[in-house]
């Protein structure tokens, strides 16, 4: 047995992600969003999967020096990261160069990189991402293709007639202009459709225009002969703001079959993330928001379920 005196401290640069003042790097999965043109795109980072839940990537003490910590990181030249499509695997994104953005909430790392893609998605814009390493393995489902089927567009205006009706809200002369977005995924071990649905009264879905109009957003899952709806978002303009949320993608990144949605939402001057999922309790809620304003507006009103 011999006695040795420890090893002397290191006397190089502190870890990435622990200088003092500075919050310290997401441990687990990282959700990006892709935006696509031609072969090249550009990603963010939306969200930290912790346990069943998101969390925001906003620091609250050195932003910058937060922002250059994530991308030594996760973010170098070469970088690797898998594109999903509908909950499946439809690519590559290989990061070019990554850099410090300036936003309203401060600066945002930001990368670009070239795309890979695999034939089925051809035509798509918009993806979600996770790192190569950290990706999930997804097994194909049966339904290959997430597309309206006819009982979706007749009875989601119903269901829209009735929770408007509930509220007092006006209803719109013509259901189809005012379905914004019909939008079915796959849940379940046996893989039944359900959907989420966006409905505008004098409103479009995207940035712009002004506060007047109404909005309507809520899931429908199957249920008896029809659908049951589990989560309804409604928004008066005229007293909260617009707030217009459109369904980008899912994913089921906390691996109970059902996908969590990211939702690009719009109001008359800006646009942010927010991420709807289901609890431990089974309930649909919203698990992130990065809307960063000196005054946000009131949210909309979240229901458990209507029946």
């Amino acid at each position: 047995m011999t006695i040795v005196p420890p090893p002397p401290k290191a006397s190089g640069p502190p870890e990435p992600g622990k200088e003092p003042g500075v919050d310290p790097l997401p441990q687990g999965p990282i959700l990006y969003y892709v935006e696509a043109s031609a072969q090249s795109g550009r990603l963010a980072p939306v969200a930290a999967v912790a346990g069943d839940s998101l969390e925001p990537i906003r620091p609250r003490g050195n932003v910058r020096a937060f922002g250059d910590a994530f991308i030594r990181a996760f973010l170098q030249p070469g970088t690797e990261l898998v594109l999903f499509r509908d909950g499946l695997r439809v690519g590559t994104f290989v990061t070019q160069s990554a850099s410090l953005v300036e936003q309203t909430c401060g600066p945002v790392p930001l990368a670009v990189g070239s795309l890979e893609l695999a034939a089925n998605a051809a035509g798509t814009t918009e993806y979600l991402a996770l790192a190569k390493v950290q990706a999930p393995q997804i097994a194909r489902r049966p339904i290959e293709s997430l597309q309206p089927n006819r009982t979706m567009r007749v009875l989601a205006p119903i269901l829209a007639d009735n929770l408007l009706r509930s509220r007092n809200a006006p209803l719109p002369t013509n259901w189809d202009r005012a379905l914004a977005q019909l939008r079915p995924f796959a849940t379940g071990a046996n893989q039944d459709l359900a959907f989420t649905a966006t409905f505008l009264v004098g409103d479009t879905l995207g940035p712009g225009l002004d506060d007047i109009g109404q909005s309507l957003f809520f899931i429908g899952v199957p249920a008896n002969m029809g659908y049951d709806t589990v989560f309804v978002r409604f928004q008066d303009y005229a007293a909260g703001g617009k707030i217009a949320p459109r369904v980008i993608d899912g994913i089921d990144l906390v691996h109970d079959a059902t996908p969590e949605f990211l939702l690009r939402v719009y109001s008359a001057s800006e646009s942010w993330f927010e991420a709807l999922g289901r609890g431990r309790d089974g309930q649909w809620r919203v698990l992130l928001s990065d809307r960063c304003v000196a005054a946000p507006a009131e949210p909309g009103e979240p229901d458990a379920g209507s029946g």
